[in-house]
Parts: structure tokens; C-alpha cells; sequence
């Protein structure tokens, strides 16, 4: 009977360290970063990957907020699904506050995906909050899920893309079982950037490469206007 008794507890206590592991932790370098760039409220850092692409910042950024080739390769991790279109609903590319809806289908039939842009700050970083996701094909047992994109330049004159991911497990239960949860994650992540490399870097050997023009860089605030 004592024993019985004592495993309940051991479960409970093994979810509050966890719990309390995770308030401890300190804030990354790219947490403060993405939390620089938005007013949304982010979850708790759960990972990232870096790929260094041979071509340009420009096409790396083009191709990022370019909806053209988005389910391409933010799907290329997820199995047993065909990526089909992808637009947003104001403008031809990213924009704050903007939603990306991206289409797929399953083998359950056709399913859609909401991403609202939280952080968008030309050629530096690129955030979405997951909005809505019908067959959980990027937030399964997850809540508040953000995927955070970083741009940088390296000496070499290469461009390192980072995919940070932040979120909450969506129950106790889900909690426990994190560390398997956050494998597969960290796999269909490295997919993805290894197939944006790929198409980055084949966009960099054409003269025109088919995406929008956009900034790159900052742009400069404008001058106030005199009073006459």
C-alpha cells in the first residue's frame, strides 16, 4: 500500500522540477533578441539550429519573407505531406502583423496552416506565432509556438540562417515527455534549413532569381517635416 501511495508523488515531483528547471533558466542571446523586436508575449526557448548558406543576405532574406517557396521548405521535415501554395493575406511578402497561410495535403485530405508575422525587422529577423494549425503538422502538444528566423553575415561573405523555436507543452503529461518530443522537432527543423539552403543557394547562380524585390537592410527613418 506504501508504495502505491509514493508513485503518484514521484510523478509530481519529477513534473515540478521540470517545471521549475525551466523558470530557471536564463534568457538566450536570441530570445532577447526576438523579445527586441515584438510586444508579443514569447514562450519558453525550447531549441535552435544554424545553417551557413553560400549566397547573398539579400536572397536569403528574399527567400525567407517571399511566400513563393515557403511550404517548400518549412514542410521538407513534416512525413506524409505534399506542401502545396502558400500567400499572405495583405501584401506579396512578410509584413508585421500579417498572417501566412499555408496549404498542404495529408493523407487525410487538404489541410491549412495560420502563421501571424510578430517580428519583422528587414534583413536581421523574421517571427511567426502559430495561429491555427488543423492537422498539427507544427504544434502537436505544444502552445504558444513561435518560429523565430535570425539572418546574419559571416566574414567569408556567407549568410548563417538560424531557426530558434519557442513553446509551451500543452499539459503535465506533455512536459514528461519533451526531451522525445523535442528529437523530432530538432530533425524536421534541420530538414527544413537544409532544404532552404539548398534552394537559396540555387537562386544565388541566377541572374533574375523569381522573388520579390525587398529590403535587406534597415531602412532609415525618415526626416521629420518642417512646419511652414
Amino acid at each position: 500500500m506504501l508504495n502505491r501511495m509514493k508513485r503518484p508523488f514521484s510523478i509530481l515531483g519529477i513534473l515540478a522540477l521540470a517545471a521549475g528547471g525551466a523558470s530557471a533558466q536564463q534568457p538566450d542571446p536570441l530570445s532577447t533578441r526576438l523579445r527586441n523586436a515584438t510586444e508579443t508575449p514569447i514562450a519558453t526557448f525550447q531549441g535552435a539550429e544554424c545553417v551557413s548558406i553560400e549566397a547573398p543576405k539579400a536572397i536569403v532574406w528574399r527567400l525567407l519573407v517571399g511566400p513563393e517557396m515557403v511550404s517548400t521548405w518549412l514542410l521538407a521535415g513534416v512525413p506524409n505531406v505534399v506542401p502545396r501554395r502558400a500567400r499572405y493575406g495583405k501584401g506579396l511578402t512578410a509584413s508585421r502583423g500579417d498572417v501566412l497561410s499555408i496549404d498542404a495535403t495529408t493523407a487525410d485530405g487538404p489541410r491549412r496552416i495560420d502563421l501571424s508575422v510578430i517580428a519583422y525587422q528587414p534583413g536581421e529577423v523574421l517571427s511567426f506565432l502559430l495561429k491555427s494549425d488543423d492537422a498539427n503538422l507544427l504544434d502537436e502538444k505544444v502552445e504558444s509556438l513561435t518560429l523565430s528566423f535570425f539572418v546574419d553575415v559571416r566574414p567569408d561573405g556567407t549568410t548563417d540562417l538560424t531557426w530558434a523555436s519557442h513553446y509551451d507543452a500543452d499539459s503535465p503529461f506533455s512536459a514528461l515527455l519533451s526531451p522525445t518530443y523535442a528529437r523530432q522537432r530538432r530533425t524536421r527543423r534541420l530538414s527544413s534549413l537544409s532544404m532552404f539552403k539548398a534552394i537559396a543557394e540555387e537562386a544565388a547562380t541566377l541572374r533574375y532569381p523569381p522573388l520579390h524585390e525587398v529590403p535587406a537592410s534597415p531602412q532609415p527613418a525618415s526626416a521629420p517635416r518642417r512646419k511652414k
